[in-house]
């Protein structure tokens, strides 16, 4: 009731809010955008190829990897997120010099570029559930020991996004600067290779499906809490701050594989499960405790996967 209540009371306040999206045709920064739209912000967009699927104010067609941002203009907005990242997909197979660039590189030479021209918003980055490293330890980690985590690192993703948010943590600025933790975030637009895609086409079209050994435990959170997130903390100026968003369920693949076919009252198909090897594999239990941005600004997720399943 509380953030409903923000929301509605921030709606009139708010309707011209400047927010600049650095990444156009991404999982996140689509929904980010889309939820803008609804609210009747003001975008502006930077990235490679011209948005689709919602509306902007300004589309700056820019390759960040060797481009300079135009940060007379952006400085001007209210909120700056930047919604850009590489190795998320492991099947993309992107070289580790594109990981490290735009994954640390890049949004520390945005950093400091917007305390060199005396930004006053808010700057947005986000870190990532993976940090924790390959671990068995099964509770859901605070913000600090996602930072400290000292646990093998499987992949160049989960090494860059570790040092983006140690630079965030140490990073001195005048502007408000939120890093967020996302667990794993799933929506209807999500690549159609991930877990819940994968599994949802395989049982309409009758395809063979094929799984690791089924019991990593991973968090989930629907990707249209996100933005709703970013509204309220805006709305009750979050300070600067590492912060974890923690999903509302926290399954294992099989768990979720199961719920899925249950919805749609079909057997789970034998032998499917450890016919499929993944970097992650080591990761046994990585889930997010939410505690310490519950208690600042009361947000707690609140969909399950069952209440949007069919808009896939």
């Amino acid at each position: 009731y509380e953030i409903a209540q923000c929301l509605v009371g921030s709606e009139m306040c708010i309707r011209d809010r400047n927010v600049t999206i650095l990444g156009t045709n991404g999982f996140l920064s689509r929904a980010i955008a889309i939820y803008c739209n609804k609210k009747g912000y003001f975008i502006d967009m930077y990235g490679l190829n011209e948005p689709k699927g919602h509306r902007y104010h300004q589309f700056h067609r820019i390759d960040l990897m060797k481009d300079e941002l135009p940060y007379h203009e952006i400085i001007q907005s209210d909120i700056i997120v930047y919604a850009i990242g590489a190795g998320i997909q492991s099947n993309l197979k992107e070289e580790n010099g594109l990981i490290y660039n735009l994954n640390v590189t890049v949004p520390v030479k945005i950093c400091n570029e917007l305390k060199k021209h005396c930004f006053k918003g808010v700057f947005i980055t986000f870190g990532s559930v993976f940090e924790i490293g390959e671990t068995k330890e099964e509770h859901f980690f605070t913000e600090h020991e996602i930072l400290t985590s000292t646990s093998p690192s499987p992949n160049d993703y989960t090494t860059s996004k570790r040092m983006l948010s140690r630079f965030v943590d140490s990073s001195k600025h005048e502007f408000t600067y939120w890093h967020f933790f996302l667990p794993t975030i799933y929506g209807e637009s999500e690549n159609p290779l991930r877990l819940i895609p994968y599994t949802i086409h395989a049982i309409q079209n009758n395809v063979p499906l094929h799984f690791t050994s089924g019991d990593q435990t991973r968090q989930y959170i629907y990707v249209e809490e996100i933005p709703q997130l970013i509204d309220v903390a805006y709305c009750k100026k979050l300070p600067s701050g590492l912060y974890n968003i923690q999903g509302k369920e926290t399954l294992t693949v099989r768990e979720i594989v199961t719920l899925i076919h249950d919805h749609f009252n079909i057997k789970v198909p034998e032998n499917c499960f450890g016919t499929v090897k993944r970097d992650d594999t080591g990761m046994k239990f990585l889930a997010l405790d939410g505690i310490k941005l519950e208690k600042v600004i009361g947000f707690k997720a609140s969909i399950c996967l069952l209440d949007v399943i069919n808009r896939y």
